[in-house]
């Protein structure tokens, strides 16, 4: 289990026994990622290991989904069935794409899950569902904000006011079922907001752009240059876009690039945790697509063909050997079991040793330990967030007006 599944994981567990988000366990998401543990957890009946389990099966599920949405998207903007395959198999180009769901839970999957579906279900008329799973992206994470702005932008291009219409009820329906719980059952609509809003705007990832793009190449590997063949595959896309050259892409395809200038904006400038390469999870699946374009814009088949060798031999080595045979980069870490014993401690970043060290969010879990304090899992972007309003881990989850005052006093 990966620490964060084990967050993800627990969390849903604990709002199974009584547990109150953004009031006993602080958490900078919306609450849908737990809203959908706590429905397995209630599946599982408490059993901690089935709860795992189906987790895994949920995110293992949600990787194929992923690809053949991606041959599907693919297909209807190329309508090359040889290079749709190609393009749903680009998204093995992240040599840990197929290799985190075996670790459990991870919300960036089901964000590019369902912002994938909201443009699929879209293009086949259903504008309603479209709406329902866009707001569904968003609630797996913030971040997936662009895809209701996606399928909005093609009602309107296309000026269908009744799509538009159903779009956004299906958006606000859904958003409204998703925070019920907040409002009726938890109470805690003032720390969701600042645990949701303000904590992300005052904890930013502060890596230089040079950095970013370092640890994009290594966590990519022998794959860079696919990468930077998606990106040419995007940027002709823009080019039919605005042209009458619609060899590739036409002009309702503006989404490809849209979906893909936001995701590299937000890795490159505003959210990535440069030691872990699952931020890069959701603009993967716009670089994948690119990689489709750009092999539709091959007119020979036998380069079509070479591209999908090459393309094989790199997937054969993310796949067998985890990016790399140890040569220049290093293979993808796959840790295995650890004792308990070694979990019931859980060290914390040198700059704040000071702090009391805490379990591992693992140990917390499969003990099925009920916090104490809403600050029991002590991340690196809790942290940060209790220096920057000057608390103490042992300190409630604060509302929006005490956070306000806290940070006014800083």
């Amino acid at each position: 289990m990966a620490p964060d599944a084990g967050i993800f994981e627990h969390l849903g567990w604990y709002l199974t026994h009584g547990g109150r988000l953004y009031v006993d366990a602080w958490e900078p998401k919306l609450p849908l990622s737990y809203e959908t543990t706590g429905i397995l957890a209630l599946l599982s009946g408490g059993d901690m290991y089935r709860l795992h389990l189906f987790s895994v099966v949920l995110m293992c599920g949600a990787v194929c989904a992923i690809v053949g949405l991606v041959v599907i998207l693919v297909y209807d903007v190329t309508g090359d069935d040889i290079v749709a395959p190609l393009a749903g198999l680009s998204m093995f180009l992240l040599p840990g794409f197929a290799v985190r769901p075996a670790y459990g839970f991870k919300a960036k999957y089901l964000l590019v899950l369902c912002g994938l579906l909201a443009i699929y279900l879209y293009t086949r008329g259903y504008p309603a569902l479209s709406g329902v799973a866009a707001a569904a992206s968003v609630g797996y994470w913030q971040a997936g904000a662009i895809f209701p702005l996606i399928v909005v932008g093609l009602a309107i291009q296309q000026r269908d006011t009744r799509a538009l219409e159903r779009v956004v009820a299906g958006g606000l329906g859904f958003t409204v079922v998703m925070l019920l719980p907040v409002f009726l059952l938890w109470h805690s609509a003032a720390e969701m907001v600042v645990q949701v809003v303000l904590v992300p705007l005052q904890t930013e990832e502060h890596a230089s752009l040079l950095t970013r793009v370092v640890a994009g190449v290594v966590h990519f590997k022998w794959a860079s240059p696919f990468v930077l063949l998606g990106g040419l595959g995007l940027v002709h896309t823009v080019r039919c876009c605005f042209t009458d050259d619609h060899d590739a892409a036409g002009r309702t395809d503006w989404w490809i690039p849209v979906g893909a200038a936001w995701f590299a904006f937000l890795i490159l400038f505003v959210d990535f945790e440069t030691g872990g390469y699952t931020d890069l999870i959701p603009g993967l699946a716009f670089v994948a697509i690119g990689v489709g374009v750009i092999a539709t814009v091959l007119r020979d088949r036998q380069q079509t063909r070479y591209l999908g060798a090459t393309l094989a031999l790199v997937l054969v080595v993310n796949v067998a050997f985890l990016g790399s045979v140890g040569v220049i980069f290093t293979p993808v870490e796959t840790p295995g079991p650890e004792p308990m014993s070694d979990l019931e401690t859980h060290d914390l970043p040198e700059a704040y040793d000071e702090a009391e060290p805490v379990p591992d969010v693992r140990y917390i879990y499969w003990q099925r330990i009920e916090p104490s304090t809403c600050h029991y899992r002590l991340s690196v972007m809790e942290l940060r967030w209790l220096d920057r309003i000057d608390s103490s881990v042992d300190s409630r989850c604060l509302d929006l007006g005490a956070a306000r005052g806290r940070l006014g006093n800083g």
